[in-house]
């Protein structure tokens, strides 16, 4: 019998606890009975404060099973950050009418990070701050392609690997000469890599954000068309405060070794991505129609029509029957993904 409990209270943890809020709101007529998004409660008025690190059951089938079942993901231990997982995990449909952010507004973001985040599992903590600066809410981002890749295991998806199953992690950079590098380049040798990975914004695409509105379209083959090249992405504007420290974060002060090791421009990420497309022309801009939605056609917008419930249907089908993409340029590179929590 002991057993028995066990197995119930780890089952009331990962079903019941994480949602316990939603729950009681809905329950006294509070909230509609739609799920709202991560953004929708990352705010100060909706915050999620009882979500819970918990302890993944063995044998979970894939990403399906992680996020039906695990509204923070899960890991052996229990120890990862709660709230943080819980914004990863979010699916908001593709917005419009939001404000692109340039180099300038990242550089911005950075100095304004609070010193302490991500000391412990605090991002709770800081939540009405980082919401004040943006997090939550979806953002726009055009720079270039530098590097795409599949990630390993990560809490935020129940420690799973395989490509279906983890995030993609994609580098975005604004230097056009360093795109130029990238987009001739078939295989970068070391020094290129590390200095792609240093000048990157990350953007990831969430695996079941891929399947629920792009389980066709974002795929690692159809990326390789864009890499070296203008793209146009919207997302949700995240803090990734595990990677808060000088030995990944390229924005802090740390030592020469430090300085040396990092490998992101900034903790700020637009994850997850709710829209992504390239220019065929590296000189469009914000405004522009000449772009391609990832795994579409020329004259495709920006490649949010199908986020946000239509999955794609026959016009997109037909859409990427026709497309024309440029020649591929070369694989995903480089690996920059750090072990995940525990």
């Amino acid at each position: 019998m002991a057993t028995q409990s066990s197995q119930t209270g780890r089952t009331f943890a990962r079903h019941v606890a994480p949602f316990a809020p939603l729950a009681l709101a809905l329950a006294m007529g509070q909230m509609p009975a739609s799920n709202p998004s991560a953004a929708d409660l990352a705010g100060p008025d909706h915050p999620p404060d009882n979500v819970t690190a918990v302890q993944c059951e063995d044998n979970i089938a894939d990403f399906q099973e992680c996020h039906a079942n695990y509204p923070t993901g899960c890991s052996k231990a229990a120890g990862y950050d709660a709230y943080l997982n819980y914004l990863k995990n979010g699916t908001p449909s593709a917005a419009s009418g939001i404000t692109f952010l340039d180099q300038s507004a990242f550089d911005n973001l950075n100095t304004n990070t609070p010193d302490d985040l991500g000391k412990g599992n605090n991002h709770a903590d800081f939540k009405d701050e980082l919401s004040k600066l943006g997090e939550g809410s979806q953002y726009g981002l055009i720079g270039y392609l530098y590097y795409y890749q599949s990630t390993g295991a990560e809490s935020s998806n129940c420690q799973l690997t395989g490509v279906e199953n983890v995030d993609f992690h994609i580098g975005i950079g604004f230097d056009s000469s360093l795109a130029s590098q990238v987009a001739s380049t078939p295989k970068p040798q070391a020094a290129l890599k590390k200095q792609l990975q240093q000048n990157s914004v990350i953007v990831e695409m969430t695996p079941h954000y891929r399947a629920q509105f792009q389980p066709d379209a974002w795929t690692l083959a159809n990326l390789k068309p864009a890499l070296g090249h203008k793209v146009k992405i919207v997302g949700q504007l995240l803090v990734d405060s595990e990677h808060n420290k000088p030995a990944d974060n390229c924005a802090l002060q740390g030592t020469s070794a430090q300085a040396n090791h990092c490998w992101r421009y900034s903790i700020w990420e637009l994850h997850p991505v709710t829209s992504f497309a390239y220019c065929n022309d590296d000189s469009c801009t914000q405004d522009s129609n000449d772009r391609v939605p990832l795994g579409g056609q020329s004259g495709g917008g920006d490649g949010s029509s199908a986020s946000g419930g239509d999955s794609g249907g026959a016009s997109s089908d037909a859409a990427r029957a026709n497309r024309k993409p440029r020649s591929p340029t070369r694989t995903s590179e480089p690996r920059s993904d750090r072990a995940s929590q525990p």
